[in-house]
C-alpha cells in the first residue's frame, strides 16, 4: 500500500477519497487537469469541495513529536457525509466560513497525489503539469492568506499546516528521508510530484514565503491565544505544529537551490524588507523570537546539508550579520541566545567558504564547535563584548560592500531603538570605524546617502548622537570623501543635512584641521554646471554648507585664515548664480534662488568676521539687491568694498594682495567681480605700495577690454591713482586724457598746466551748467576737496575751476554756500605757491561778485515786483572789476611777507 493512502501509516497527509466523476475515471480526470487552464483549476475546486465524507480521523503523528493533528478522511457512503461536515462545524464553533478552506485543502491534497501518479506516464506534459502546479500553489496561498491572524483553533491550524506541507510536496528536490531538510517530514512529502519541474521561482516563491511567514509570525503570543481559547484547545501544540510546518516548507524550498544566495533570500536581507527581517526588528518580543528561531533553523539546515554549495558569495552577508548581532543585545535573553546560535552556524559556513579545498558539504561537529571558541559564549551581562567580538571576527570575511551593509544595518536599527539596541548599534559602528575603516573608503558616498535618508526617521536623541559619532569617526578618516558626498544632498538643505555639516565643522575644529574648508573653497571656485540635476548644484551646495559651518563658534580661527579667499570666491559665485534656479521643493521662493543662497553666506561670513558696520552700510544702500542683479552686480561689489575700506575692515590688506593674481585669471564674471573690488581698494594706503605693473599697467591693459564695464572701472581706478605721488600719477592722467579725449591732452601732467587757458575753463564750466545742471552742485563740492591737496597744481586748478563754475551758477547758489566757498578760497591767499595765491584771489573775486548780486536781488531781476518801492532803490555800487588787480598784488605782498618770516 502507498503510505500516502494508508490510513494507519505514520505521517499520512490529509486526504479525501472522493467519488466524483473525475476521481472514478482517473485517466480522464488527469487529462482534464493537465490540459485545462486556470478555469480548470476552478472547476477542479468546485468538483472536489462538496465531498461525501464518512468520518474524520484526527491523528497526531504528521510531524516530529506527533505535534501535527492530521485529518484523514475516508468516504464510503453518501449518507454519512453530512455527519462528518457537522463534526468539522462543531470543531470551529459553528463558523461555516472556515469549513470550506478545510475541505478545499483536502481536495488539493488528492489533486497533489493525482499529479504524482500521472507524471511517470506523461513526461511530455511536464510544462502543463508545472502550469497546473502554479495554479494549485496559488490556491493554497490564497487560502492561507484568508486565515485569521488574531486567533488559532484546530481547523485554521490544520488548514495552515496542510497548505504548507502541500507546498513542500511541490518543491523540486531529490532528498531522501532522514536528510536535514526532510527530517521529520510526513511521508506525503515524497510524492512523485517532486519531478514536476522547474521548481518555484521568482514572484511565486516570494509570495509563498511572505504569506506563510506572516500567517505564523503575525499570530498573537501563545499566552494571548490561550486566553482567547480558554481550555477548549491546547494552543501551544497548535502553534508548534504551525511553526514546524513552516520550517519544513522553508527547508524544502531551500533544498531546491542549496546555496548562499537562496539562503539569504529566505533570511530577508534584501533592501525591500520582506521575509524574516521585519519580524526581527518588531517591537513585540514574541515576533522577534519567532523570526530569530526560524533563521537559526535555516542556517542550521544549510550548515548541515551535504550538498550546500559554498562557491557562491553572500552578496548581502553584512546585513545578515548585522541583524543577528543586533539581536544579541535584545532584552529577551532567549532571543540573544538563539541569535548567537545562528551566528555559530553562519561563521561555520563562512569558514568553509574560505577554504579552497572545501566548497560543498555539511559542517562537521568539529567545525561547529570551532565558532563557539572563536566568537565566545553568549553572556547576557556582556552583550556589547559579545557583539564587538562578532564584528571583529566576521569582518575578516566581509568585502567592502558587506562591511558597508553591516554599518548601515546598525544605523537603520536606530530608527525604532531602545537603549539596548542603541548600545548594540554603537558597538558595531565603533568596531567597523576603528578596525575596518580602510575597507569602506570607496563606499563613503553610499554610506553618507543612506545615513542622511535614515536620519529623518531617527528621533531618539541618544540614537542621533550615535549616528553623529559615527559621522565624526568617518570624517576623521575620510574628510574629503565625506564632505564631497554630503554636497550631493538636495537643496535647500534640510535640518538633517545642516546638522551633518555642523558636525563635520566641529570635528575639524577639534582636530585643528582645515580639510573641510579646502573642499568647500575648491567647489566655490568652480562655475556651476547647468547640466547638473537642479536638485543640487555643487557650488551652491558648497555655499549652503559653508553657511552652516560658519554657525559653529569653534571654527572662527580656521575661517579667519580662509577669509579673503572665501569672500572673493563667494562674490564671484553670486555672479555665476544669477539666473540659475533650483527645483521647487515646497520651500519659500527666495530659498530656491541660488544667488540669494550665496548672498546669505556672504552676509554670514561678514558677521562671523565682525564686520557689523560694513554689513549695515551695505544693507542701507541696497547693496545686497545690487549683488543679485546681472546689470548692477559690479556696483554691489564696489559698494561692499567701499564700506570695508571706510571702516578699515580686518584682513583688507590680505584681500588686496589676493586680488593681484586674481585679476589675471578667470572668465568674464570672475574678472568683472575682481576688478570692481580692486579699484575700491586703491584708496587704501597699502595700495600705493603695489608695483606699477600690478597697478597702473594692469589698469592700462584693462582700457582695451571689450567689456565696457571693465573699461569704465579701469578709468575709475586710474583717476584714483592720479592722486598718488610720483610717476604713477602722471601715467594715469596721461592715459585718462587720451581715453576720454580731453581737449588739452598734452598739458595733463605737465608743468604748463591749464591755468594758461582760462578761456577754455570758462567755456567748459558754462557748458556744464547748461547741460548738466543736476550734477554741477556735486562737481562744485567735489572740487573743494582738491583745495587742500598736497600738490600745488591741483590746488591752483581747483581754485580756478570753482571760480568760473560759481560765476555761471549764480542763479543756483545760496548765500550760505557762497560764504563756505569764499572762506575756503581765503585760506589759499597765503599759500606758499604764488600762482595758487593769484588764482585763489581771482576765484574769490568771482564768488564775492555773485554774492553781491544775490544780496541785492540782481540775479532774479526779471522777477522783481514793480509795485514795491523798496525794490526800486538803486543798489550800492558793486566792487569795481578794476580792483581785482590791486587785490592780487595785495595777495602777493602778503605771500612774500609770510615767506620772509
Amino acid at each position: 500500500m502507498n503510505p500516502v493512502h494508508g490510513g494507519e501509516e505514520p505521517g499520512t497527509a490529509l486526504r479525501v477519497h472522493e467519488h466524483t466523476p473525475m476521481a472514478q475515471d482517473g485517466e480522464e480526470g488527469t487529462k482534464s487537469l493537465l490540459t485545462g487552464g486556470e478555469g480548470s483549476a476552478d472547476v477542479l475546486m468546485t468538483q472536489l469541495c462538496p465531498l461525501r465524507l464518512e468520518e474524520v480521523v484526527v491523528t497526531k503523528n504528521a510531524l516530529p513529536d506527533g505535534r501535527l493533528e492530521h485529518c484523514t478522511a475516508q468516504a464510503t457512503s453518501e449518507e454519512n457525509s453530512s455527519e462528518a461536515c457537522e463534526t468539522i462545524r462543531q470543531d470551529v464553533g459553528e463558523k461555516e466560513d472556515k469549513v470550506q478552506p478545510a475541505l478545499e485543502m483536502m481536495a488539493l491534497n488528492d489533486c497533489n497525489m493525482e499529479l504524482g501518479r500521472d507524471v511517470s506516464g506523461h513526461e511530455q506534459k511536464i510544462n502543463s503539469l508545472h502550469s497546473q502546479k502554479l495554479m494549485v500553489v496559488k490556491q493554497i496561498v490564497k487560502h492561507i492568506k484568508s486565515l485569521p491572524q488574531d486567533s488559532l483553533d484546530s481547523c485554521s491550524s490544520a488548514v495552515r499546516c496542510q497548505g504548507m506541507l502541500l507546498i513542500t510536496d511541490y518543491s523540486d528536490r531529490n532528498e531522501s528521508p532522514g536528510s536535514p531538510f526532510t527530517a521529520g517530514m510526513p511521508m506525503g512529502a515524497y510524492f512523485s510530484t517532486s519531478k514536476v519541474k522547474p521548481p518555484l521561482e521568482g514572484k511565486e516563491k516570494l509570495d509563498v514565503v511572505i504569506v506563510c511567514v506572516a500567517s505564523v509570525f503575525a499570530l498573537p503570543s501563545i499566552e494571548a491565544l490561550q486566553r482567547q481559547e480558554g481550555h477548549k484547545v491546547n494552543v501551544k501544540d497548535l502553534y508548534n505544529q504551525s511553526v514546524d510546518a513552516l520550517e519544513v516548507m522553508l527547508r524544502a524550498l531551500l533544498s531546491e537551490k542549496p546555496n548562499p544566495a537562496e539562503l539569504q533570500n529566505f533570511l530577508d536581507v534584501s533592501s525591500i524588507e520582506l521575509h524574516l527581517a521585519p519580524w526581527m526588528r518588531s517591537e513585540k518580543a514574541h515576533e522577534r523570537a519567532r523570526a530569530v528561531n526560524t533563521s537559526v533553523c535555516l542556517l542550521q539546515a544549510a550548515a548541515e546539508h551535504p550538498k550546500f554549495c559554498m562557491s557562491h558569495e553572500f552578496p548581502r552577508l553584512g546585513l545578515l550579520v548585522g541583524r543577528l548581532a543586533l539581536c544579541i543585545g535584545d532584552p529577551e535573553k532567549e532571543i540573544g541566545h538563539q541569535a548567537m546560535e545562528g551566528l555559530y552556524f553562519l561563521y561555520s559556513l563562512m569558514w568553509c567558504q574560505k577554504e579552497p579545498e572545501r566548497k560543498m558539504g555539511s559542517v562537521t561537529a568539529v567545525l561547529h564547535q570551532m565558532p563557539k571558541e572563536i566568537l565566545g559564549i553568549y553572556e547576557p551581562t556582556r552583550t556589547c563584548q559579545n557583539i564587538s567580538e562578532i564584528v571583529k571576527r566576521f569582518g575578516q570575511f566581509l568585502s567592502p560592500d558587506q562591511i558597508a551593509d553591516l554599518l548601515l544595518t546598525a544605523v537603520e536599527s536606530l530608527k525604532k531603538a531602545n537603549e539596548s539596541t542603541i548600545e548594540a548599534s554603537k558597538t558595531i559602528l565603533n568596531v567597523i570605524l576603528e578596525k575596518y575603516k580602510h575597507k569602506i573608503q570607496m563606499k563613503v558616498p553610499k554610506i553618507l546617502d543612506r545615513i542622511h535618508s535614515q536620519l529623518r526617521a531617527i528621533h531618539h536623541s541618544h540614537a542621533r548622537q550615535v549616528v553623529m559619532m559615527a559621522l565624526c569617526l568617518l570624517a576623521r578618516a575620510f574628510m574629503e570623501e565625506v564632505s564631497t558626498a554630503l554636497l550631493k544632498c538636495p537643496l535647500p538643505l534640510d535640518r538633517d543635512a545642516a546638522g551633518m555639516w555642523r558636525t563635520l565643522a566641529k570635528t575639524e575644529a577639534i582636530c585643528h584641521s582645515h580639510r573641510l574648508l579646502d573642499v568647500l573653497l575648491k567647489e566655490l571656485q568652480e562655475r556651476p554646471s547647468t547640466s547638473e540635476d537642479k536638485a543640487f548644484i555643487i557650488p551652491i551646495a558648497a555655499a549652503s554648507a559653508l553657511c552652516e559651518v560658519l554657525s559653529v563658534s569653534m571654527c572662527t580661527q580656521t575661517v579667519t585664515r580662509f577669509y579673503p579667499r572665501l569672500l572673493m570666491a563667494l562674490l564671484v559665485q553670486v555672479h555665476y548664480s544669477i539666473g540659475l534656479s533650483l527645483s521647487d521643493s515646497g520651500v519659500s521662493r527666495k530659498e530656491l534662488i541660488p544667488a540669494c543662497c550665496v548672498v546669505k553666506t556672504v552676509k554670514t561670513l561678514l558677521l562671523k568676521m565682525g564686520c557689523h558696520y560694513e554689513f549695515t552700510s551695505v544693507e542701507k544702500e541696497g547693496g545686497w539687491e545690487l549683488l543679485t542683479s546681472s546689470e548692477e552686480h559690479h556696483r554691489g561689489v564696489g559698494l561692499l568694498a567701499r564700506a570695508m575700506v571706510h571702516y578699515s575692515c580686518c584682513e583688507l590688506w590680505r584681500i588686496l594682495y589676493l586680488l593681484v593674481p586674481f585679476l589675471e585669471r578667470g572668465d568674464k564674471q570672475h574678472k568683472l567681480t575682481a576688478m570692481a573690488f580692486f579699484i575700491e581698494l586703491l584708496h587704501m594706503p597699502q595700495a600705493k605700495r603695489l608695483p606699477e605693473k600690478y597697478s597702473v599697467i594692469r589698469l592700462l591693459k584693462g582700457l582695451t577690454d571689450p567689456d565696457p564695464i571693465i573699461r569704465a572701472l579701469c578709468v575709475k581706478g586710474l583717476i584714483t591713482m592720479a592722486d598718488w605721488p610720483g610717476k604713477k600719477c602722471k601715467n594715469a592722467l596721461d592715459e585718462c586724457s587720451r581715453l576720454l579725449e580731453w581737449r588739452l591732452p598734452k598739458q595733463v601732467g605737465n608743468r604748463k598746466a591749464w591755468h594758461n587757458h582760462q578761456k577754455d575753463v570758462d567755456e567748459i564750466c558754462q557748458y556744464l551748467v547748461k547741460t548738466r545742471q543736476e550734477n554741477v552742485q556735486r562737481f562744485l563740492f567735489q572740487s573743494q576737496c582738491y583745495l587742500s591737496s598736497t600738490q600745488p597744481s591741483l590746488r591752483r586748478a581747483a581754485a580756478m575751476f570753482i571760480g568760473f563754475l560759481v560765476m555761471h551758477m549764480d542763479n543756483m547758489m545760496g548765500m550760505k554756500d557762497l560764504d563756505i566757498i569764499s572762506n575756503a578760497l581765503r585760506g589759499l591767499l597765503h599759500d606758499p605757491e604764488a600762482s595758487v595765491c593769484i588764482f585763489a584771489a581771482q576765484a574769490r573775486e568771482r564768488v564775492l561778485a555773485v554774492s553781491w548780486k544775490l544780496k541785492y536781488g540782481l540775479v532774479e531781476q526779471h522777477k522783481v515786483n514793480s509795485d514795491s518801492a523798496e525794490k526800486h532803490k538803486s543798489p550800492p555800487n558793486p566792487p569795481p572789476t578794476e580792483s581785482t588787480s590791486s587785490r592780487l598784488f595785495n595777495a602777493l605782498n602778503l605771500w612774500k611777507l609770510a615767506a620772509k618770516h
